[in-house]
């Protein structure tokens, strides 16, 4: 709602509730200013002799008279009204009077609350001090003529009387201002004060919303409890432009409850609509209650010295309402504490309005943060100590990678440290406790540390042990577990703790690490630590036990802590000096707890604030805490651990490789971040903030289905209908005659001269354009003509910027890029002709070197033309076309002819005709979106033409598909056309007849049921033909192909079965109605569904003509890079489209598990980057290689065997992989530079593999948010690099889950093809699958989706849950046994696919949960969406004795910052699908909704591996955690067959050719 926004036209007097007309009593003053003298001094009345004031609370009153004008220099006029200017508010008011009875009431527009002295001032400061007003006056009712409207400046306006508030019964806030002489309506502020005002407007809204909820006569419920009324109000003002999100909101709320409440209660007194007083609510007094607790408010106290550390407010109120005996009494607030109170909530809400958009802020009340001085506290630690590195530790940027750009704190990664030290960059042993435990600006101490790096398993610490004990098993064993690490600098940390558990975690720039056991060396620094936290527990406990909490001074703490026996386990000593001491030298600790209490008594106790004073008093440093927390990334790892030589075996393996390149590589990726890479620096954090943004935003709006935005410019031209011209006049003739003369009657010529310049059919020219910020408009000239009127014309299509483009700045400034938009110009607009080469290379890995020869020629021409200052020479090699998101070959055959004829008017009016649908005139069938129907076809039906509501209401991420469906299935009776001028479809109908599907009748019958079978039904509709989708088929079941592909793409269907749904029942199907169906033969199953169409987008394979043309000469010989345990190199070799004859894959057991499936191929178990350098040297070209010695070292020391056995230019027709992108995720963390560490990263070997082997076809794999990696550079640079290569390139994104596995997983892909080949198109999604159109942003104006989304209907249901793994046999937590029997047979569909000839079932095994998971995991529901808020809050005791909390800490701690940790410890949804296949399960990581739907333990490899569609027959190599590895790193086959089956196509088309 915008500030002043005028809702409420009814006036002043006509906004109440009550028509009820009678003063405001004198109690209730919430806006009165002071108590004065004349305190019965009688209101200004109205004609009637009444005040009649809205529905409001009563408002400050009782002035005297002062006249003030603003200062000249402060100017808020509004220039765009012709406004008349008077120095009286009586003469202003009554040159805006209207027809009015009574007080006069007026509009104020652009008006400025001030000061005496002109200063504007927050709008409450009416109750302490004289304000005034300046402003425009306009009458109340207004004027249907604006112009004729009357404006008055005034400057001179009487003291401001009162402020009310009204327009609760409609809904919307209405400010009042009120002078002796008129009450105003306060509609805009002016620009300067409108800071002010927003504050004041935000307040009066709560109000409305706050009454909205609470009145019976709005619809509202007033018993409802606080946290409901805070909900709905929430609710009701999300959106809203002042707040950053539902947290401001409740924050705002509560801070602000106690205005709301005397504003509400205020209401009583003028309205008799509702059946009970506002004052007798127990929620408003709540909230009241509630405001004053909150702590937001705080007055500044003589007492405080400097006011740099205030632990929270005293008791000081505002007006105190008494509700014993039903009644409200006021007390007045102290004159200075009420001026503190505005001043210090003006300041506050100013604060969070800078802050709003930060995700990160500090409190008013922690701005100043004390440090402890090391020599006080050095004799509660041993003796200065070293830490001794390990040549095992890794660096934490390295073993932290992370593919998401984080810019705050509260979103890092989660991990714990086992066997932990803590040091300085001296190495030297350092206290925990000398680092702020907020992060601060002057920090003048550096900490860094070591240990064993785990994921976090939610265990802590029992106080009432030592350091040396945990709350689970699962902490007693990590000395020998986890990765060995070292951390960069610590920048924070934290306490939380319950009422005998303690999680201490610190923060780096990478993630946040919860600490477990220390290391031996460090125990005895950390005892203090732990010592100081007994002690703080201890004088909680204590304070909670006094009646009174302020009875117990600072002092008398100290007192009874000296009195604790030896024994106790917070003892410090019996001396009182020595326990204050330690009291106030470890005071951060104990502050930091008290401060994270919950009672607020205890926060703001008398032992708080003595504790403050002391610790100031003994001259700590203060530090100013961040008002904004910023992960800064931008440092190198200073841990001197870094700087040692020595490297361990193990640790060598993790570190970066340069990947090796070809010069073109090099050259392309090196020169861009040569020219980039600083601009790109000097934004720092700023662009990965923006970055971020855009993924939190595509997150966020991950359920919408929106459109795709398309260019402007991408609007297609008539050409004959839209001429473009500008009025200059040229001097333009022909040079020649006519060549021809086309249709229309119009000459068509070669070559015509345009002020002495020649252009020519096939020529590019520049073309004038109307914006002076636009790139001139490059045209190709297809063919030049006269019109009749002796138009000297040009028809040409538009060739664009590789700027303007995907390309972005990676584009090559010279090149341009043929583009499908055409248009006719007049020839006096051509502005010049350019030097054009339409180029075409030689193909080949045999070309490639000449290629390069006269590419570097080419550039070296080029630069020195711009030396002498010739014009650029321009070459176009690609056509693009954004809106199929891909680059294409040159259509050399069509271009330029100089017929008449545009290729490209061609292709749109095709396109054109296809959108034209018509019924034929026989009136038996009609064309729809470019398909032919006919009666008796059937066809797909929008599943929402059938809806029926589910109830559904599910929205946890497992179980997203449920309540989806897919198209109904329908048989075409009849065309029904509607007597029209034309025969459009729009008014056209058909009957059909309805087929059924099993989910159509219950998720169980579904489950039991093949996805293909389908129930005849007597049932029929009469629909719209905008609701058919597409066309499939009907057989008999004896005529369905056999299915042995991982993924179905025919859209074919039996029907054995007919379905009556009145009663539900099913029967055999009557062999007359079977005889309906198509019986058709294996050998004319092909012929003859392409001849009828029946298919969606191409699709025509069955499976059987899958296997044709599957024999050797007919696959890709095939190199996969990265290969991991071959999910990608299964599902293309499915397709019967490869043949993976070589793959590369640096893991171990991931190779191991390629070889196991692949035995025809030969595996690599080797750094990619050593292969190609193997490769180049092998075939001569090492002067083209660009390596690191070490790789070159490695690739001579190859095996004999092994450099036999590798793969040559020529050999491989194919290559394919998914190159891993860590670096480019972090990359802003190193202050190296940027092209240093790209260099490490292994899309630049992937791509070289491209160039020195140039591949028939090239598939990149990646993750989703790969198209966006540091700001798309990293995308764009690989297509800019395919180009220039001479591929064609097509780019999107899929969801497997819309091709056959029950597994949300977003990929992007790139295609590249040889110029010589037809580039592969997407496959067309077949399963339903909540997710949206899946984007890329081409430019500023447009977007691509590669496949629409199937959220709203597909030919197949959804793969379930149950579908996948419903047959498996039961296991315990941690199963090991590698081999079991099924015990049972398979039941769905996807269970006999998958299962196939499978015996026994092998790798059902689980990772093994410690005792205190298992607990937790046991008691989770067994239901839907269950997950760590279902645990009961309550303790349970362990094996050891230890009773530790059911519900993990760090969760409810820390849930409102992460969306309530939805999902861990989560259980799956037979009915939903899993979340993302990771490869490490756990309920506490990355995807915590782990557990089996009815068994209590995590998923097992084998589940895990059939939610990524792996055949049961599919193995894994190595332990538990290499093989949930392989899997989680896949592609899931099925997704990669459906890739396949497009290439195959692809392939087929070039040889039918």
């Amino acid at each position: 709602m915008n500030v002043g926004m005028r809702k409420n036209k009814k006036g002043k007097q006509k906004s109440s509730v009550s028509n009820v007309k009678k003063e405001v009593p004198e109690k209730n003053t919430k806006g009165k200013k002071r108590n004065s003298p004349d305190t019965n001094k009688e209101e200004p009345t109205g004609g009637d002799g009444s005040l009649k004031r809205p529905k409001r609370a009563a408002a400050c009153k009782d002035f005297k008279e002062k006249s003030v004008r603003l200062h000249e220099e402060k100017s808020y006029v509004v220039e765009s009204k012709k406004e008349q200017v008077v120095d009286e508010e009586i003469l202003a008011v009554r040159l805006t009077q209207g027809q009015e009875e009574g007080r006069p009431n007026r509009r104020l527009i652009d008006f400025v609350v001030h000061d005496a002295n002109g200063n504007p001032q927050p709008l409450e400061m009416v109750e302490v001090d004289d304000m005034f007003i300046s402003g425009i006056i306009m009458p109340h009712e207004e004027s249907l003529d604006k112009e004729k409207e009357v404006h008055v400046r005034c400057d001179g306006f009487g003291r401001i009387e009162a402020w009310d508030i009204s327009g609760y019964e409609d809904g919307s806030p209405v400010i009042w201002l009120s002078t002796e002489v008129a009450d105003y309506d306060c509609i805009k502020p002016a620009g300067g004060y409108k800071k002010f005002f927003d504050h004041f407007f935000q307040k009066a809204l709560a109000c409305v919303e706050v009454y909205k909820k609470l009145s019976r006569f709005s619809g509202g419920n007033p018993e409802f409890t606080l946290d409901e009324l805070l909900a709905g109000v929430v609710r009701a003002m999300s959106g809203n432009k002042c707040f950053s999100g539902a947290v401001s909101i409740k924050n705002f709320l509560i801070s602000q409850g106690e205005f709301i409440y005397h504003q509400i209660i205020g209401l009583d007194e003028t309205s008799t609509k509702n059946d009970k007083k506002f004052a007798d609510l127990p929620v408003l007094v709540a909230l009241r209650d509630e405001s004053r607790n909150h702590g937001n408010v705080l007055i500044a106290k003589a007492a405080n010295s400097g006011g740099n550390l205030v632990i929270g407010p005293e008791s000081v109120d505002g007006a105190v309402v008494n509700q014993s005996n039903q009644s409200s009494t006021t007390v007045e607030e102290d004159e200075d504490a009420k001026l503190a109170r505005l001043l210090q909530d003006e300041e506050y809400w100013q604060s969070n309005m800078r802050q709003k958009k930060s995700r990160g802020s500090v409190s008013a009340s922690n701005t100043i943060y004390i440090k402890i001085n090391e020599d006080e506290i050095a004799n509660d630690y041993p003796l200065p100590a070293f830490y001794k590195h390990s040549n095992e530790e890794t660096d934490e940027y390295i073993a932290v990678a992370s593919d998401d750009v984080i810019d705050h704190p509260d979103d890092l990664p989660r991990r714990m440290l086992h066997n932990w030290s803590l040091y300085n960059s001296d190495s030297r042993l350092i206290s925990l406790e000398l680092l702020p435990m907020k992060p601060c600006e002057d920090i003048d101490v550096t900490i860094f540390g070591s240990g064993s790096m785990t994921e976090d398993d939610g265990s802590g610490f029992c106080l009432d042990d030592g350091p040396d004990q945990s709350s689970s098993r699962g902490l007693e064993a990590q000395d020998d577990m986890g990765l060995p690490i070292f951390l960069s600098a610590i920048k924070e940390w934290m306490i939380e703790f319950g009422s005998s558990m303690i999680f201490i975690s610190l923060r780096t720039d990478m993630a946040w690490y919860r600490l477990g056991k220390p290391s031996k060396q460090y125990a005895s620094w950390y005892k203090p630590v732990l010592k100081t936290v007994k002690l703080a527990r201890t004088i909680i406990t204590l304070l909670k036990e006094q009646s009174r909490v302020s009875r117990l001074s600072f002092a008398d703490v100290i007192r009874k802590v000296s009195e604790f026996k030896k024994d106790h386990h917070a003892y410090i000593s019996s001396d009182l000096a020595a326990v204050e001491r330690y009291v106030v030298v470890h005071g951060q600790i104990i502050l930091q707890l008290f401060a994270e209490f919950p009672d607020q008594k205890i926060k703001k106790c008398a032992f708080v604030v003595g504790l403050t004073r002391m610790m100031e008093e003994r001259h700590h440093t203060k530090w100013v805490v961040n008002k904004k927390a910023i992960v800064q990334k931008c440092h190198s790892n200073l841990n001197p651990r870094a700087a040692m030589d020595t490297v361990a075996s193990g640790a060598s393996k993790r570190k970066l490789m340069q990947a090796t390149t070809t010069r073109l590589i090099n050259r392309i990726w090196g020169e861009y971040y040569s020219n980039y890479s600083p601009e790109d620096l000097k934004e720092g954090n700023d662009c990965d903030v923006k970055e971020e943004d855009e993924l939190e935003e595509q997150d966020e709006n991950e359920d919408d289905d929106k459109e795709v935005v398309v260019e402007k410019t991408l609007k297609p031209y008539s050409v004959f209908e839209h001429c473009k011209s500008h009025t200059s006049q040229k001097e333009v003739r022909w040079d020649g005659n006519p060549v021809r003369k086309i249709s229309s009657g119009e000459d068509i010529y070669k070559q015509a001269i345009v002020c002495g310049q020649v252009i020519v059919v096939g020529a590019a020219v520049l073309v004038e354009v109307d914006e002076p910020d636009e790139l001139p408009a490059i045209y190709f000239v297809e063919y030049m003509f006269e019109t009749r009127n002796g138009s000297k014309m040009f028809h040409g299509r538009m060739m664009k910027w590789g700027s303007e483009t995907v390309l972005g700045n990676t584009a090559n400034d010279r090149e341009v890029f043929l583009t499908n938009e055409c248009m006719n110009y007049k020839l006096q607009d051509v502005k010049q002709t350019i030097i054009l080469e339409v180029r075409k290379r030689p193909w080949g890995h045999h070309h490639r070197k000449d290629n390069a020869n006269a590419d570097r020629i080419d550039r070296e021409k080029a630069e020195e033309r711009k030396k002498k200052g010739l014009p650029l020479e321009y070459y176009c090699k690609s056509l693009y076309w954004p809106e199929r998101g891909a680059f294409f070959t040159l259509p050399f055959d069509t271009m330029g002819l100089g017929s008449g004829v545009c290729h490209s008017c061609n292709l749109k009016i095709s396109e054109e005709d296809k959108n034209i649908s018509k019924v034929n005139s026989s009136q038996t069938g009609f064309s729809y979106k470019g398909t032919e129907y006919s009666v008796h076809d059937f066809v797909y039906v929008s599943p929402h033409q059938f809806a029926v509501e589910s109830g559904e209401t599910e929205t946890f991420k497992g179980g997203r598909n449920v309540g989806l469906k897919p198209y109904a299935v329908c048989q075409l009776l009849e065309v029904v056309p509607m007597e029209t001028k034309q025969s459009e479809t729009r008014s056209t109908e058909v009957k059909v007849q309805r087929f059924f599907r099993p989910d159509d009748i219950s998720p169980e019958k579904a489950y039991c049921s093949d996805i293909r079978e389908i129930y005849y039904s007597e049932e029929t509709h009469l629909l719209s033909v905008e609701v058919i989708e597409g066309k499939c088929e009907v057989r008999k079941k004896i005529d369905i192909p056999t299915c042995s592909a991982p993924a179905i793409f025919d859209h074919t269907f039996f029907c054995e079965h007919m379905y009556d749904p009145s009663n539900g029942s099913l029967k055999q199907l009557p062999a007359h109605i079977k005889s309906k169906f198509s019986a058709v033969s294996k050998d004319g199953d092909v012929a003859s569904r392409k001849r009828k169409g029946k298919s969606k987008e191409g699709e025509n394979d069955t499976e059987d003509d899958k296997q044709l043309e599957a024999s050797p000469e007919y696959r890709l010989a095939t190199l996969d890079i990265f290969a991991g345990c071959g999910g990608l190199s299964e599902g293309l070799q499915q397709a019967g489209v490869s043949t993976t004859k070589w793959a590369i894959e640096y893991e171990e057991p991931a190779g191991e598990a390629f070889k196991l499936n692949h035995a025809e191929s030969l595996m690599f178990i080797n750094n990619c980057n050593v292969i190609l350098r193997a490769v180049m040297e092998r075939c001569g070209d090492a002067d083209d290689c660009i390596s690191t010695s070490e790789a070159a070292k490695m690739a001579s020391s190859l095996d004999a065997k092994v450099i036999d056995g590798l793969p040559l230019p020529g050999q491989v027709d194919f290559i394919n992989g998914g190159p891993p992108c860590q670096g480019f995720s972090g990359m802003n963390r190193f202050n190296q530079s940027t092209w240093s560490k790209v260099q490490c990263e292994m899309i630049l070997a992937f791509l070289s593999f491209a160039d020195y082997f140039r591949p028939k076809y090239f598939l990149l794999e990646n993750v989703r948010n790969f198209v966006s990696f540091n700001k798309g550079q990293t995308f764009r640079l690989t297509i800019a690099s395919l180009l220039q290569m001479g591929y064609q390139v097509r780019f999107g994104i899929l969801e497997a889950g819309a091709y056959g596995v029950s597994q949300s997983r977003k990929r992007a892909f790139i295609w590249a093809a040889s110029p010589e080949e037809i580039l592969p198109e997407w496959p067309e999604p077949m399963h339903v699958f909540a997710a949206p159109e899946l984007k890329i942003t081409l430019s500023e104006k447009s977007q691509y989706a590669a496949v629409r989304s199937t959220a709203y209907g597909a030919p197949f249901r959804a793969i379930t849950v149950r579908d996948t793994i419903g047959d498996l046999p039961d296991v315990a937590n941690g199963a090991s046994k590698t081999n079991l029997e099924y015990g049972n047979d398979p039941i769905s569909w996807f269970q006999k696919k998958i299962r196939g000839d499978m015996v026994v079932l092998t790798d059902h095994i689980s990772k093994e949960m410690n005792e205190l998971n298992l607990i937790r995991c046991k008691n989770i529901p067994k239901r839907p969406g269950a997950d760590w808020r279902d645990l009961p809050d309550e303790k349970v005791k362990l094996s050891t004795g230890q009773m530790v909390d059911l519900i993990p800490w760090c969760l409810p701690n820390t849930a409102k910052r992460h969306n309530q940790w939805k999902g861990l410890f989560g259980r799956l949804d037979w009915e939903g699908n899993f979340p993302t296949s990771i490869t490490d399960p756990q309920p506490m990581g990355k995807v915590g909704m782990c557990f089996h739907p009815e068994q209590d333990r995590i998923l097992t490899v084998r589940e895990c591996a059939r939610s990524q569609g792996f055949p049961d027959n599919y193995q894994f190599f190595g332990n538990i955690q290499h093989k949930h590895r392989q899997i989680g790193n896949a592609v899931p086959p099925p997704l990669a067959y459906a890739l396949g089956r497009k290439l195959k196509e692809a392939l087929d088309s070039k040889r039918q050719k």
